[in-house]
């Protein structure tokens, strides 16, 4: 059965049903800092974050990728000054006068949390601008279809490489890596395979209506975590392979479902908003998660995860919520809003 899209992949017009499986995006990630901050269960193989996590951060950075891509783009040098122009401001500028805040009300040295690599959770507009960073480079300076083979050769490598415990046995170059958060870049992969599947989007489209691609994905996301004890899950190979087949079928799902998710349904209008405000809710929302819950050991005592689940959405929801409702009091103020949001100018 063919599915009718919202717009062409040749407009500049919005994707609905991409809107509101960024918003679901968010969602999932205040879910897991809610788990993790409020539960600390996050990582013992207790909870559905521990399979939710295969696919979300990769999630986030596909939907930055895809819709990062526009056809008519040349990467020159001209268009790269107007876009980091654009980009530093929101991605560097603002994010860091969050997180100097938060820090300031945690107690928490400024040295100390420029030096983590996860920025006390502020740790993903950094990336993202080092990957825009890494895209440019190569499109400015590959003109022609190399560039796709050269960016794909790259993620695949950050992405065997960059990981947590990475190290280079040099303490000054792993004080680099702590600072750029470059254990972080092995997530580029998933913003190259965002672009491409925008630039490709009809023949992408083609494949999920067709009868093997959707059936593969599923069977594999769920057959590799069923047999988890006996597949080298946490394989580098296994991982991208869980992330890849995750991602397909979360994209089919929204894009099978759209009809669910169009600004005709209050479910469809809530998620899109949610999904243009997902730079607000990041910066906000660390400020809102309850991390006094910590003598709540019943999740991790006794794990429940259906029970668990709902309580950390509903947590999460509230979180959201309180988080959009601080980002419309900020915008009251254009010039708040453009600086601490990137909202254009009045």
């Amino acid at each position: 059965m063919h599915h009718q899209l919202d717009t062409s992949v040749n407009t500049p017009q919005r994707i609905g049903y991409i809107d509101a499986l960024r918003g679901f995006t968010m969602f999932l990630v205040v879910l897991e800092h809610v788990a993790s901050l409020c539960w600390g269960i996050v990582g013992k193989g207790i909870s559905i974050h521990d399979y939710l996590v295969q696919v979300r951060m990769p999630l986030f950075f596909f939907i930055s990728g895809f819709v990062l891509y526009k056809p008519d783009v040349v990467w020159n040098g001209r268009h790269i000054v107007g876009f980091f122009k654009k980009k530093i401001p929101v991605q560097l500028v603002s994010p860091f006068i969050f997180f100097a805040l938060f820090l300031h009300v945690k107690g928490i040295p400024l040295a100390d949390g420029v030096m983590d690599m996860h920025k006390a959770g502020y740790w993903f507009t950094l990336a993202l601008l080092e990957f825009f960073v890494i895209y440019a480079i190569v499109r400015y300076c590959v003109r022609s279809r190399w560039s796709a083979i050269i960016l794909v050769a790259i993620g695949l490598v950050l992405y065997w490489f960059c990981w947590p415990r990475m190290t280079s046995g040099n303490q000054t170059v792993d004080n680099v890596f702590l600072l750029l958060s470059v254990p972080h870049w092995r997530f580029f992969i998933f913003l190259v395979l965002g672009t491409l599947v925008r630039e490709h989007f009809d023949q992408v489209q083609r494949w999920l209506d067709g009868k093997w691609l959707l059936p593969v994905c599923i069977a594999i996301y769920l057959i590799v975590n069923i047999m988890g004890d006996v597949l080298p899950v946490k394989a580098i190979p296994i991982r991208l392979l869980l992330s890849l087949a995750g991602l397909v079928v979360v994209l089919a799902f929204f894009r099978n479902r759209q009809a669910w998710f169009s600004r005709d349904t209050k479910l469809g209008r809530t998620m899109q908003y949610v999904g243009r405000r997902t730079l607000d809710i990041y910066l906000i929302h660390y400020f809102l998660v309850p991390t006094g819950l910590s003598f709540i050991t019943v999740f991790s005592d006794h794990p429940m995860p259906i029970i668990e689940a709902l309580a950390s959405s509903v947590i999460a929801v509230a979180i959201i919520a309180g988080s959009l409702l601080v980002s419309e009091i900020i915008r009251l103020s254009p010039w708040l809003a453009h600086w601490l949001f990137g909202a254009p100018k009045n």
